[in-house]
């Protein structure tokens, strides 16, 4: 359990939790009673759209960067919450590749000058959510982007335990006069625009402790809009002989007609949808069942995903006092249906599904600002789980294969501690590497490299099968030591996993002028004297590093490189693999008929995605492998000779 400390601060900033959503994102302070609010932005709404569009002149935010998807597509970029932990947005913006987290931050900016002209002075301390199933990579992107925003994070909270928090305040259950009410297991159905999250919560006074989580990160409200925007392609086309997809500029306007169709669908039976290319326009009649129907699929995953969370905590639909909906896309009438006909229980809907997020998550600010004795200092306890098993790479000498040993399983009440013993794999053993993994598989390459450290330079002599122990710290925030040790040789290494972004440039303002091509790449480069910034340097270095090695495989090398050259070529032709499995994936899903095929198919495809994130990790990891070997060696082929100077010149920094 953790028992969080009320920190003192020297000023009165209120408290603020921060919804970043895949659609919408909320903004919520405490006010001087310690009641959580929303704060309205300067559209005159609650909901600020996750959307963002560069021009000449600025980056527009929210409602007004929405209508540049139908005017100029290609500058507009939405959704991009779903590509964080990746190196780049899914696709080019204004031909140019841009990093998730740039995207994210300024969204947040936005967030913070609307809180700042609210409260008519600075903000910088907040909270923001994630959803439960996000992984490392993806949390401490978020974290990134709140830096890129100019904003101090104080924390990560898991979406739905911030719902359950904002539900226990608005229940009483987290009390100001003392009381303490009873105990009651909880089930968050959270499914939102981009990412759907199920986390079953004991309340127990004013402890909050998470049983068990699962998700689905590519899964959401967009994915019924695209099952709409499909259906009604394939009657236009029927028609006209014209897919409406094909042109940038009618697809944006689909989709907003689509997403305001959706909406409708929740209080119509039957709404129209206007369809419009190549001078033809249609209008197709769909209605709510038709609406579920083409749907059924994607909802019965969540439907799947809830079952199984109520299995790893060990409960039955009896264990559950309540059924608690977040997110904008529970308002589905169907998704309500479903959730009463599973439970047998009547679900609850009586905090927005929209605010309910942010509010939990300035109530957690509070929690971690507010002075002692303040009003806004409403006390109680988080207990999370991770959701995701953490373990390294170890040799199995039964199978005589590297295999991941999971050291934190998946679930686990944080904060935690393992240690494991392992021996090594030979006599007269000179170095240990351990490798941190994050994932399920036991197969490495199935999970997602987090870091790594080495213990070096070990006493000679040392016989097969000396001990090693390693050490497994995951704090309550989610920070991750590892510390490897040989008792017998007094030696040690640890490390603690920090994110290890895309980004070269830690300012928006540099970004908005490299995307719409006011400076170049190396220009805007040397704006920001990277050597200034350690963690920017660092990444820089890293990048340069991977490229040389990319470059060094498609080379001719000598003989000592000829394994890392092997297993730089080997990774890459298993991402091409992937990448030609996914596309494979992609179509059969597409050409799927009939209920079973499109479970089937649904499931390869997301297995296929998961699987191509995977192999680039393996195949950065491989490169950088080949090019920090030919570099220690000062070895460069001709054609390199540029890049390596540079990496050299970098290193003597």
């Amino acid at each position: 359990m953790n028992a969080l400390d009320l920190p003192t601060q020297d000023d009165t900033q209120p408290a603020i939790g921060i919804d970043l959503g895949t659609t919408n994102s909320v903004i919520a302070y405490l006010d001087s009673s310690g009641r959580p609010v929303t704060i309205i932005n300067d559209s005159g709404d609650f909901l600020t759209p996750s959307a963002v569009a560069f021009e000449d002149e600025s980056v527009v935010v929210g409602k007004e960067a929405v209508k540049s998807a139908v005017f100029e597509p290609s500058v507009f970029a939405d959704s991009f919450k779903r590509d964080m932990g990746r190196r780049d947005f899914r696709r080019p913006i204004a031909s140019r590749q841009v990093p998730p987290e740039v995207l994210s931050g300024y969204v947040l900016r936005k967030l913070k000058h609307d809180a700042e002209r609210h409260f008519g002075r600075p903000i910088s301390r907040v909270v923001i959510t994630v959803p439960a199933f996000f992984d490392e990579t993806r949390r401490r992107a978020t974290q990134e982007a709140g830096r890129l925003a100019g904003l101090e994070v104080l924390d990560i909270i898991n979406e739905p335990t911030a719902a359950a928090v904002a539900f226990g305040y608005y229940r009483t259950q987290i009390p100001q006069s003392g009381a303490t009410p009873s105990s009651e297991r909880v089930l968050v159905y959270d499914l939102g625009g981009g990412t759907f999250d199920v986390t079953v919560l004991e309340i127990d006074g004013q402890t909050f402790r998470a049983l068990a989580t699962d998700g689905d990160v590519q899964l959401g409200g967009r994915d019924f809009d695209e099952r709409i925007i499909k259906h009604v392609a394939e009657k236009f086309m029927a028609a006209h002989k014209a897919d409406p997809r094909s042109d940038p500029h009618d697809a944006a306007q689909l989709w907003h007609d689509v997403q305001e169709a959706k909406h409708a669908l929740t209080q119509r039976a039957t709404v129209v949808v206007p369809c419009t290319h190549g001078g033809t326009r249609m209008r197709l009649d769909v209605s709510r069942t038709e609406f579920e129907h083409l749907t059924a699929d994607l909802l019965d995953r969540t439907e799947t995903t809830t079952e199984r969370v109520l299995r790893q905590a060990k409960l039955t639909w009896d264990g559950i006092d309540r059924v608690l909906l977040v997110g904008g896309s529970t308002r589905m009438p169907m998704v309500v249906e479903m959730l009463r006909r599973v439970t047998g229980k009547e679900p609850d809907r009586s905090m927005s599904p929209d605010e309910a997020v942010a509010h939990g998550a300035a109530l957690y600010a509070g929690l971690l600002s507010a002075q002692p004795g303040s009003q806004q200092a409403t006390a109680f306890t988080l207990v999370n789980v991770n959701s995701h098993s953490l373990g390294i790479i170890g040799y199995d000498t039964r199978v005589k294969c590297s295999r991941n040993i999971v050291l934190i399983p998946k679930n686990t009440p944080l904060p935690c501690r393992f240690v494991r013993k392992f021996a090594t794999a030979r006599a007269n053993q000179c170095n240990v590497k351990v490798v941190v993994v994050e994932g399920e598989s036991e197969r490495p390459e199935h999970c997602i490299k987090l870091g790594e450290c080495a213990i070096r330079n070990l006493p000679p002599s040392l016989p097969k099968g000396t001990r090693i122990e390693v050490e497994y710290s995951y704090s309550t925030n989610g920070r991750l030591a590892v510390r490897a040790r040989v008792p017998s040789a007094r030696q040690s290494a640890s490390v603690e996993i920090h994110y290890e972004g895309a980004l070269h440039i830690p300012d928006l303002d540099t970004w908005h002028q490299r995307v719409c091509g006011i400076i170049s790449e190396s220009e805007s480069n040397e704006l920001v004297g990277l050597e200034d910034n350690l963690d920017q340097f660092v990444t820089r270095l890293d990048d340069l590093i991977v490229a040389f090695g990319e470059k060094a495989a498609t080379s001719e090398l000598p003989t000592v490189y000829q394994k890392r050259k092997s297993d730089a070529l080997r990774a890459a032709a298993e991402l091409n693999s992937a990448t030609a499995r996914l596309v494979e994936c992609e179509k059969k899903r597409q050409s799927a008929v009939g209920q079973s095929e499109v479970l089937e198919t649904t499931a390869n495809l997301s297995k296929a995605t998961v699987a191509v994130e995977q192999a680039e990790t393996q195949s950065r990891s491989a490169y950088r492998a080949l090019g920090e070997e030919c570099i220690a060696a000062e070895f460069a082929p001709a054609p390199l000779e540029g890049l390596y100077s540079e990496i050299k010149r970098l290193k003597s920094v």
